[in-house]
């Protein structure tokens, strides 16, 4: 596990539901540490020390904006040759004609529906639904209770806040923010923050 934090914790506890058990875990120190049992604590170089093919990484990093850390660590670990494990809660539903790539984390309740695309590394966070033929791109956070409608497109690196509403064939850019409980009924921007009912978007700082 990259990470320890509470987003860590929440994966663990779907790894362990799965059957699985973490074998250690990357973290700076111990301060923060919420992932439970007694595990190794190794650092970045020991980890790049292993053999790729004998370790899957779990990217345990949260976000609640920010998306540039959990995107660095992923591209970091897949230069050196390692594999993500993409994880599906027991209670979540992906639909089989969706497509749900490296380490993508669709967490308890998510749904991803029909012909739905979601790109490596991206969160679906608790409870969110990701409804037919979205196109979800690489490094995003769709956070918990977020809705997005129908022929939704998001680009990567973006985050769309707790319970915000997307509707249908809206499209947002690369590097935005969309907050928590925004209504978003028009397109956003690359590299625009949107928040609001509806929301108003203005270009990121």
């Amino acid at each position: 596990m990259i990470g320890g934090g509470g987003h860590a914790r929440a994966l663990q506890e779907i790894l362990l539901e799965a059957g699985h058990e973490l074998a250690g875990y990357v973290a700076p120190s111990d301060a923060g540490l919420a992932l439970a049992g007694d595990m190794e604590r190794l650092s970045d170089e020991q980890v790049l020390a292993l053999d790729p093919e004998s370790v899957l990484l779990i990217n345990g990093l949260g976000s609640v904006g920010d998306l540039s850390l959990r995107a660095s660590v992923f591209e970091k670990f897949k230069a050196a040759g390692f594999n993500f494990l993409q994880t599906t809660a027991q209670t979540s539903h992906v639909s089989e004609s969706a497509s749900v790539v490296e380490g993508v984390q669709v967490m308890h309740m998510a749904v991803v529906h029909s012909d739905a695309t979601v790109d490596d590394n991206t969160i679906i966070n608790t409870g969110a639904i990701v409804e037919h033929h979205n196109v979800i791109g690489s490094h995003c956070h769709i956070a918990i209770g977020a809705v997005l409608s129908g022929n939704v497109t998001v680009g990567e690196r973006t985050h769309i806040g707790a319970n915000a509403t997307v509707l249908q064939g809206v499209k947002i850019g690369s590097n935005c923010i969309i907050g928590a409980g925004a209504v978003v009924l028009h397109d956003v921007p690359d590299n625009h923050i949107a928040v609001g009912v509806p929301a108003v978007a203005k270009k990121r700082g």
